[in-house]
């Protein structure tokens, strides 16, 4: 898990030393605060002094986590400083990025009282340098998610747990709501839409790479990153943070399709959570009327649509929040919150 701060350290061990149930987690602290981003088994670990000289921090090396609850996903926190926290959000990262990816966004959140977890989907993050873990596979990432939220409601008892997915990460979330709806108090979805803009020409694309090798790796990072935004700031970061996938198998990208072609038949099984969708209207990797669509097609009755006019494909990640799309989600957490108190 990762806590930036060494005193949200502190608090978050004050906290949870005094709840029994916690015998099955553990909190270690890397002294140095780095960790490698190497494993034992699925465990992140604290390295060794000669490990931490090989690998200075460094623009390039930036987020890595340094430190953790015993949960066997890679996944960082940011967590309110010194109190329990109102509500416990775990997110979901976008295809080609990583858990990282929201932390201007957890520490926005956990300053607002907000205990933000994030997790590494399989085949991107540091899942990439987990012999054997390293492709796509979504049936294992749901599994990851579940045993993340189960291990959240044993820290945070009688707290509300929130899932929240942007973008790939956003259908993740959706899956997750409606296969373990009385494991989430509410669910919070961007741009999940599997219809993209030059659809076409990336299914071309794809078959003419599975010629070359069903597994052979292909490079999409550069024309993902020019749909997704015109902010040479975010390309820059997205293209350099090594956490970060480039490349990916035609295999692994039709996984990926029609695991989105599936949100359909998903949101007719949201029937009663709460559900909070946002789309960036300047998006130009995910077709806004494809969100529009899904939205339509949940049957809770509890759901909420949100289009942002000035957002590209990011509302979340990389720092592309506002301070109106914080205050629509806070708005909607509390009153879900408050909704659901006897």
């Amino acid at each position: 898990m990762h806590l930036r701060h060494p005193h949200q350290h502190r608090a978050l061990w004050l906290r949870i030393t005094t709840v029994s149930v916690l015998l099955v987690l553990t909190l270690q602290i890397s002294a140095s605060g780095q960790t490698d981003v190497d494993r034992r088994g699925m465990l992140a670990y604290k390295p060794s002094p000669a490990a931490r000289r090989r690998r200075p921090a460094t623009s390039k090396t930036r987020r890595p986590p340094v430190s953790r609850l015993k949960i066997e996903v890679p996944c960082r926190a940011w967590v309110p400083e010194g109190q329990l926290p109102k509500v416990v959000l775990l997110c979901v990262h976008g295809l080609g990025l990583n858990s990282g990816s929201y932390e201007a966004f957890g520490k926005k959140m956990s300053n607002m009282g907000i205990a933000t977890f994030a997790v590494d989907v399989r085949g991107f993050g540091t899942w990439m340098k987990v012999q054997g873990k390293q492709k796509v596979d979504f049936d294992s990432c749901i599994d990851d998610v579940k045993q993340a939220i189960v291990i959240l409601h044993k820290a945070y008892p009688g707290i509300p747990v929130f899932i929240l997915g942007e973008s790939m990460g956003g259908a993740i979330a959706l899956r997750f709501t409606a296969m373990y709806p009385d494991l989430v108090a509410g669910l919070i979805s961007a741009v999940p839409s599997g219809d993209r803009f030059q659809q076409g020409k990336t299914e071309l694309n794809v078959a003419m790479h599975m010629l070359e090798g069903w597994n052979r790796p292909m490079n999409i990072g550069a024309k993902v990153i020019k749909q997704a935004t015109d902010d040479p700031n975010v390309a820059k970061s997205w293209s350099e943070d090594p956490y970060n996938r480039q490349e990916i198998s035609p295999k692994e990208l039709i996984q990926f399709q029609n695991f989105m072609n599936d949100n359909h038949d998903i949101a007719e099984k949201i029937t009663n959570e709460p559900v909070l969708m946002i789309q960036g209207f300047k998006d130009r990797l995910v077709k806004p009327k494809g969100t529009v669509e899904l939205f339509n097609e949940i049957a809770s009755p509890d759901k909420l649509l949100i289009v942002v006019g000035d957002r590209e494909h990011l509302i979340f990640e990389e720092n592309q929040f506002t301070d109106e799309v914080i205050w629509v989600v806070l708005g909607w957490l509390k009153s879900k919150v408050e909704k659901s108190k006897p």
